[in-house]
């Protein structure tokens, strides 16, 4: 598979932002999305027109995945589950290597820090990343896992904080 965590512009993971269209259920506007990442990941891929374009509705609350000016894949339609809209753990961050939020916010937990990034980039660079087929954003998890240990660290900040004085030290 391609190294798109460190892609050149040609990359399926380099789409122009031109391309982006708003999804038909929330209205919101779309990441556009290889054609190879949506025939890779819905479970019926002869519905997928090889001339669309489409994109990836970002939206949490939309249970919308993919669009196009024909076609709408929900939820149910997507062979993975779709981390950036679940709200049940597991919450899948990186499909390449299988990491959750929870083994993100385990590691902040337990000792303050992670070593997932570094780990999935060591990867990355011995040619293991797929996440054009694998990640229905069709994009790198690294921005996932970068918003994962800021949410975990403000959740440990946060238990802290209202920690008792006499139990803090």
């Amino acid at each position: 598979m391609s190294n798109c965590c460190f892609h050149d512009a040609g990359s399926p993971c380099a789409l122009p932002q031109s391309s982006l269209g708003f999804c038909p259920a929330c209205g919101e506007k779309g990441k556009a999305v290889a054609i190879l990442t949506v025939k890779s990941l819905v479970r019926d891929h002869t519905r997928v027109s090889a001339s669309a374009s489409f994109s990836f509705c970002r939206t949490a609350a939309c249970d919308v995945v993919y669009f196009s000016s024909e076609t709408t894949f929900r939820k149910p339609d997507i062979k993975v589950r779709v981390g950036i809209k679940e709200t049940e753990d597991p919450v899948p961050l990186c499909y390449c290597f299988d990491y959750t939020r929870e083994d993100v916010f385990r590691d902040i937990g337990a000792i303050g820090s992670t070593s997932l990034p570094d780990r999935i980039k060591t990867e990355v660079q011995a040619g293991f990343c797929a996440c054009e087929v694998r990640n229905p954003s069709g994009s790198c998890c690294l921005g996932d896992i970068t918003r994962a240990i800021q949410q975990a660290r403000l959740i440990v900040v946060d238990r802290v904080s209202n920690m008792p004085q006499s139990v803090k030290g």
